[in-house]
């Protein structure tokens, strides 16, 4: 004879599945822990640049150059490099890009392009971004910071004498952002010049994500918000291409490679068509961001004569 379940036996009894839910939402919260541990920790890593510097460097020019430094608006200490000329009253700030230094850039010859600058007349201020070279450690925003940096250059030189519309501006590869948003911010830059620039920064990020970061793109977006508040600024925020036309209507020169592997040259070409009133120069060199090296006559005199005509 069968004998009936009681009221509390039903009650007590769990459902067959219960053991295998529970067991699936343990792992679910380990998966967005992991997930979200692994984002903040790549938002980390990648968001603090590496710094490094070789003093050794410096004997590249005729003139040993002054150690010089300044204090940013946010008040972080930067440092570079002053190089006076004796013939011109024009002035030019050299910037780098993302993990490279005043010492390290264009494959470590960015000393001997501003030397070369130097030769043709022209004064020379390079300088370590911040997070870069000797500079206060920091982390990077893709140009969204450092343009404080280019700015309190400029403010620099002012106090050394040198007048508005006199300086000028180069940045490199993430160096162009900064002076791009630097020259469309402050109207006393009178000229820039952008080498291997994007147009914007987060589908550069996209293409290099996998091998930049080793992770598969479904980390992408929760580590642009991990860096994001590792920062203080959204990094997918920055975007030259649609601050270059505040340059206007001062002069502005777009140097890219049609074949850059890195920074597709379609980036240059947005620039140009963002700002119709900037030159353009297209070479060949088959890495990033190496134009100099691939012809460096041809690049200072090229660079020269366009402040020349446009530092007036």
């Amino acid at each position: 004879m069968g004998v009936k379940a009681t009221g509390s036996d039903s009650i007590n009894r769990k459902p067959p599945n219960y053991l295998a839910l529970k067991l699936a939402a343990g792992i679910s919260a380990l998966l967005v822990v992991g997930y979200l541990g692994i984002s903040a920790y790549a938002g980390h890593t990648l968001s603090t640049p590496k710094q490094s510097f070789d003093p050794l460097q410096a004997s590249v020019f005729v003139v040993p150059p002054q150690e010089v430094e300044f204090r940013t608006s946010d008040n972080l200490e930067i440092k570079g490099w002053f190089i006076p000329a004796k013939t011109t009253d024009k002035v030019l700030i050299l910037v780098h890009g993302l993990n490279s230094s005043r010492t390290l850039e264009l494959a470590g010859k960015f000393p001997e392009f501003g030397s070369a600058m130097n030769q043709k007349g022209f004064s020379i201020l390079m300088i370590d971004l911040r997070g870069h070279g000797q500079s206060t450690p920091s982390r990077f925003t893709f140009g969204i910071t450092e343009r404080r940096d280019v700015i309190a250059a400029a403010d620099w030189l002012k106090t050394k004498g040198f007048k508005p519309q006199k300086i000028g501006v180069l940045g490199v590869s993430m160096g162009s952002a900064a002076v791009i948003g630097a020259a469309a911010n402050d109207p006393d830059i009178g000229a820039v010049v952008t080498d291997s620039g994007y147009a914007e920064v987060y589908p550069v990020i996209q293409q290099h994500w996998h091998s930049a970061s080793g992770l598969p793109e479904i980390f992408l977006p929760s580590t642009m918000l991990f860096g994001h508040l590792w920062t203080g600024h959204d990094p997918i925020s920055s975007k030259p291409v649609q601050e270059i036309g505040r340059i206007s209507p001062r002069p502005v020169l777009i140097i890219h490679s049609a074949i850059d592997p890195y920074t597709p040259v379609d980036n240059a070409r947005q620039l140009k068509a963002a700002y119709p009133l900037a030159e353009y120069w297209e070479t060949q060199a088959k890495t990033h961001p190496e134009s100099y090296n691939t012809n460096p006559k041809i690049y200072v005199d090229k660079v020269a004569d366009f402040y020349n005509r446009s530092l007036k």
